[in-house]
């Protein structure tokens, strides 16, 4: 077995960057969960444009990079698909 030394590298975030990734990432959800569609079973239907206007949306007032938005959508979306799959009883 080889052992693997490591270190703490301070990481200095932005002042108020973690309490409004959250807020981006609620109304993510609040957004991308209202693009879900029941019939026999759930599932979403969240177009290219509707990602586009969200996206618009999540940055007007943003101050931070970009790709926090865009990462905060990505995982959003990645969430209410695992939703979906145990929702819908399916396997992975």
């Amino acid at each position: 077995m080889e052992a693997v030394e490591s270190y703490r590298i301070p990481v200095e975030a932005p002042r108020g960057l973690i309490e409004e990734c959250f807020k981006v990432k609620q109304r993510a959800l609040e957004h991308v969960f209202a693009h879900v569609k029941f019939s026999s079973k759930a599932h979403l239907s969240l177009s290219r444009e509707d990602r586009r206007k969200l996206r618009d949306e999540l940055l007007k007032d943003w101050r931070f990079s970009k790709h926090y938005v865009d990462s905060a959508i990505n995982s959003i979306i990645g969430l209410v698909k695992g939703w979906i799959t145990l929702y819908n009883g399916e396997e992975s």
